[in-house]
């Protein structure tokens, strides 16, 4: 028994005694700090999962938007080329033509003397011209080819020449 007796009295030597609080305090901080870094690392993998969801939705996004600028270039392209097409349907370039001159014979009123007076007699001699195309008084030929020489001359006709 002296045996363990003088071995108890070793340690309790103060030396042993301050190693004891020592370890004490070492195990207790190993113990909080490990469950600290068990607590960050578990925030750390719920942050992962937040950062993956918002990547996820993100480029979904991002997707969607590139199908929809596809969608609207498409569309644009179709439109441009159907107003393309509009513009040169048949008689689009006759009725830009008849603007032309509607604007020319505006000009024209305003600054020439004399024209107005000679625009409405060639505008009168004209509109009775094409009732009588329409009333069957001129022959079918002459409605298909108005630059005939016949068509010509039954103005010139009119006109007193």
């Amino acid at each position: 028994m002296e045996k363990a007796a003088e071995t108890t009295i070793f340690l309790l030597k103060p030396f042993f005694i301050g190693l004891y609080i020592g370890i004490f305090i070492a195990l207790f901080v190993f113990i909080r700090e490990k469950a600290a870094a068990r607590k960050l690392k578990k925030e750390i993998e719920k942050l992962k999962a937040h950062i993956q969801s918002k990547l996820e939705i993100e480029a979904e996004s991002a997707e969607n938007r590139k199908r929809e600028v596809e969608e609207l270039k498409r569309q644009n392209e179709n439109l441009r080329v159907s107003l393309l097409t509009f513009s040169e349907k048949p008689g689009r370039r006759e009725i830009k033509q008849l603007h032309l001159y509607q604007k020319a014979v505006e000009i024209l009123t305003e600054k020439a003397p004399g024209f107005a007076q000679s625009w409405q007699s060639a505008l009168h001699d004209g509109e009775v011209e094409m009732k009588r195309i329409h009333l069957g008084a001129i022959p079918f030929v002459r409605r298909l080819l108005p630059g005939t020489p016949s068509s010509r001359k039954s103005i010139e006709g009119k006109s007193g020449k």
